[in-house]
């Protein structure tokens, strides 16, 4: 049936495509056409510009040219700068019934210079209401995006809990990955749940429990700021999983360290559970995470003493010698309130010994990386190796994250693809689940100024998020050097982001990021070719195994090369 189907559109689209070749365009004349009237539009002989784009309009065979759309915005404009009011507006109209994208927004209408002429009509109003109304349905309506108010009423918590679950079903690319979880049957449980909420910070807790269902690490809820202190406190510390026992791995206020918290200490119970029991009630079903090392590195990081600023902990913790204490510790850190919590650098740029350079990029939400690298590059290129760290990196941009890997290669370098869920109607109205669409970042170029060509390792771990992935999946594909550490969380790409009622923001994954190949990663993690854990011993001795490991191959690795070129 399916097979007959697709036949069947496929018929319609060659005989409407045979028909349409009585009036043939060719590429090359509506290229000279558009060319035409942009230099037209440059000399301001704006009618002669109007007059080459409507040689074009009037061409049945136009729609066949993916941009026309926007050219015949361009025609629009034209028109109103030179006076040919009544035609700019039905030219508006026209590109509005088109769809015709991203550039013809409200806020564009509204301000484009060229439209000026045109702007105290009525018409001109009317269609810029309807643009306005048209808009409405996919950016966030005030009938939804409600500000905060300490309860929300039953509406409000539907809506939200509506509006995650709708653009979920829409834009998420990972149900296949979910397979035992049944969307539509989880929505109508929260529903009843959702309504029972007292307060606000009671449903956002909720909201974040319902899209940590979804197992994905750029798929969650962020409540307003009026309850993070309610639900995001936490101590001035650092917890990790390491060798199956919860350690302290930083401690930033002395305090804490009186009360015998220091680098190395167990925590074996948090208010009277042991600890991993705690954690699986009420941590793990909050995290959002993408792979399986995702949601244990922040369940047991920075989620674990998360909570109400109002309420204390009591821990039971045990130091090297086994000795064993309870204390009770208060959470009071968040990202506005007082906290002692060190500024995380965003780079960190030194030589080790054995002339190895060592680059930690710790986000990629700006270029300070490469700009280090840059500044830098003298002393960088005059080490035997390099190891660039991003265990710690979160992302960012990604051209921020590609503007390094172009100091590592002399030619162009293919980037990661991508697919997303190509939604059409009429395919789900004959039964049919929705297609893929594909696609290729371009590739990576070299930097014209900067070539680094001695051996590079980098550093990774589950806290090699987004961007930096990207970064780690390019640099693996390309061959460049060695990956050593930990395998990376298995979560990168963009999410639609979104409003929700009492002032918090919600978002979900939009696209599956893959190898250049093709090769998977997402919800999968990229292991490296060196797999260096920490140890319980080499926590509290302060040691980085894995970045002493670097260190010794590169410095092995350039004896090689001295050794051959003797």
């Amino acid at each position: 049936m399916k097979i007959l189907m697709y036949a069947l559109i496929f018929t319609i689209i060659s005989t409407a495509g045979i028909a349409q070749q009585a009036q043939t365009l060719s590429d090359e004349f509506y290229q000279q056409q558009t060319h035409k009237a942009n230099e037209l539009y440059e000399k301001h002989a704006y009618a002669e510009a109007a007059t080459a784009l409507t040689l074009l309009a009037t061409n049945p065979q136009i729609f066949r040219f993916q941009d026309w759309p926007e050219r015949l915005y361009d025609l629009a404009c034209d028109q109103a700068l030179a006076g040919q009011s009544a035609q700019a507006l039905d030219t508006l109209k026209r590109t509005f019934d088109l769809g015709s994208g991203p550039y013809f927004s409200s806020r564009h209408l509204a301000n484009d210079p060229d439209l000026a002429s045109l702007r105290s009509d009525p018409k001109f109003q009317q269609l810029l209401a309807c643009v306005v109304k048209d808009e409405s349905l996919w950016t966030d309506n005030p009938a939804i995006a409600t500000p905060y108010k300490p309860v929300l009423s039953d509406e409000e918590k539907i809506a939200g809990l509506s509006k995650i679950w709708s653009e979920a079903r829409y834009n998420f690319p990972f149900f296949q990955r979910v397979s035992s979880l049944d969307w539509d049957r989880q929505f109508m449980e929260y529903l009843a749940q959702i309504k029972s909420t007292q307060t606000t910070a009671e449903y956002y807790r909720l909201l974040m429990r319902f899209v940590a269902t979804l197992q994905d690490g750029h798929t969650e809820v962020w409540p307003p700021n009026e309850v993070r202190d309610e639900l995001f406190a936490t101590p001035p510390l650092r917890t990790q999983l390491v060798e199956h026992e919860v350690l302290v791995t930083e401690v930033y206020d002395p305090s804490l360290q009186a009360q015998g918290l220091k680098v190395g200490v167990q925590i074996d119970a948090i208010d009277g559970l042991p600890v991993k029991d705690y954690a699986a009630r009420f941590v793990m079903p909050y995290a959002s995470g993408s792979t399986v090392q995702d949601r244990m590195s922040r369940t047991f990081g920075y989620m674990l003493l998360r909570g109400d600023k109002a309420k204390s902990i009591a821990l039971t913790i045990r130091d090297a010698n086994g000795t064993t204490k309870s204390t009770i510790i208060h959470r009071y850190c968040e990202a506005s309130s007082q906290c002692t919590w060190p500024e995380q650098k965003k780079t960190d740029l030194k030589m080790l010994e054995d002339n190895v350079a060592y680059l930690a990029v710790n986000e990629f939400v700006d270029n300070a990386g490469a700009k280090a690298m840059r500044e830098h590059f003298q002393s960088i290129a005059a080490s035997d190796g390099l190891i660039i760290d991003l265990r710690y990196n979160n992302g960012g941009n990604q051209f921020n994250a590609m503007a390094i890997l172009a100091m590592l290669t002399n030619h162009s370098v293919p980037n990661v693809s991508f697919r997303e869920i190509d939604y059409q109607p009429f395919l789900r109205a004959s039964g049919f689940a929705p297609e893929w669409k594909y696609g290729n970042a371009e590739d990576v170029k070299p930097d014209p100024d900067f070539y680094y060509a001695k051996p590079v390792i980098v550093l990774t771990g589950a806290g090699t998020f987004s961007a930096a992935e990207n970064f780690v999946a390019i640099f693996d594909a390309m061959k460049r050097g060695t990956l050593v550490g930990e395998a990376t969380p298995g979560s990168t790409g963009d999410s639609v982001i979104f409003k929700l009622p009492g002032g918090g923001t919600a978002r979900i994954m939009m696209a599956d990021v893959e190898y250049p190949d093709k090769s998977r990663f997402e919800g999968v993690g990229i292991s490296p070719q060196v797999r260096v854990k920490p140890t319980i011993s080499e926590i509290r001795q302060k040691k980085d195994a894995a970045l002493e490991y670097a260190r010794h191959a590169l410095i092995k690795s350039s004896s090689k090369v001295e050794k051959g070129s003797d």
